[in-house]
């Protein structure tokens, strides 16, 4: 689940391409609390408002480990873990989910058919054949691609309560692209049971936030301009929502003078590259995740109705644009 970081949150910065943005005044009453950890493979950063320091290191802690607790259920490189093993029953009989895996495969085929296929749960053998789930010496070959391609366009994911098929053999998953979001949504629902109200969480550049710091409007976040991340190109404040940011410059393969990130655009086969990332603003963590795959894969659809907002860094202009 290696992804990137393109977002400074409150109090520091997290990952690469952040930009640290201030702290909020009025600190008084309600113990702030910070940690700094790792999970899901990427960094984490948690901010919190609690009745004690030691209540608030207890629920962050709790979060923590839900993080790691969701990420141990949806890794691909655990041959042990539930999604590896509904990979391998592809072109088989049906499997019983556990709760977790069935709610990413129901949003992510709810998001699939919401944007016209610009995202894609099964997008797992493109990834492949470019390398990035195993290294290989020379870039894929055209018959290679569109062997991959083909699995991914004709991949069906059967849902039926709490069991899943995946008719096709050649079928396999790759959550990446909405497993962050889910578990910071879940890593949240943690804080809030250990009687949490004000936090903000941020997994390396995925975030989201619960009731503002006292006295604020919200959390405030800058998104970091792709061509120069010393600057951003849009900054928010944000409470009870979730921003993620997609791009190709952070997770990438090379093949002699071909540099390939990890977006793949599944009707091409090809990484996307229509803009230089795109970043969503709604109202989880897991449909911004996934979201914001969508919107880089395939800008201008605003259409699908995002809750909130998103905005777009074209590369060859500079430009930002707001669809909604």
């Amino acid at each position: 689940m290696n992804r990137r970081g393109f977002l400074a949150a409150v109090g520091g910065a997290v990952g690469r391409g952040l930009l640290p943005l201030p702290l909020p005044a009025g600190l008084d009453g309600d113990h702030f609390v910070e940690r700094w950890s790792w999970a899901m493979g990427q960094p984490v950063h948690l901010m919190v408002f609690a009745s004690s320091e030691q209540h608030g290191l207890d629920a962050c802690a709790a979060a923590l480990r839900e993080l790691r607790r969701v990420e141990a259920r949806l890794t691909l490189f655990d041959d042990g873990s539930e999604l590896s093993e509904l990979n391998r029953r592809a072109g088989r009989g049906a499997m019983r989910l556990g709760s977790d895996l069935r709610a990413i495969l129901g949003a992510g085929e709810r998001t699939r058919q919401r944007t016209g296929g610009a995202f894609n749960l099964a997008i797992e053998p493109l990834m492949r054949a470019w390398g990035f789930h195993r290294p290989r010496p020379t870039a894929p070959s055209a018959a290679e691609l569109d062997e991959a391609r083909d699995a991914v366009q004709s991949a069906v994911i059967e849902l039926d309560g709490d069991r899943v098929r995946l008719p096709a053999s050649h079928t396999r998953l790759d959550p990446g692209s909405i497993g962050v979001g889910y578990g910071i949504d879940r890593a949240l629902g943690v804080l809030q049971a250990h009687g949490i109200r004000r936090a903000f969480l941020d997994v390396s550049g995925d975030c989201a936030a619960l009731d503002p710091p006292p006295g604020e409007a919200g959390w405030l976040v800058g998104v970091a301009d792709p061509a120069d991340r010393n600057s951003t190109v849009a900054e928010t404040r944000i409470h009870n929502a979730a921003l993620a940011t997609a791009a190709n410059t952070e997770s990438r393969v090379r093949y002699g003078a071909l540099l390939a990130g990890h977006v793949m655009d599944p009707a091409t086969g090809w990484p996307a590259r229509k803009v230089a990332q795109a970043t969503v603003l709604a109202d989880t963590a897991t449909a911004a995740d996934a979201l914001s795959t969508a919107a880089f894969v395939r800008p201008g659809s605003a259409s699908w109705g995002i809750h909130g907002s998103w905005l777009v860094s074209r590369s060859e202009a500079g430009a930002v644009e707001f669809p909604n």
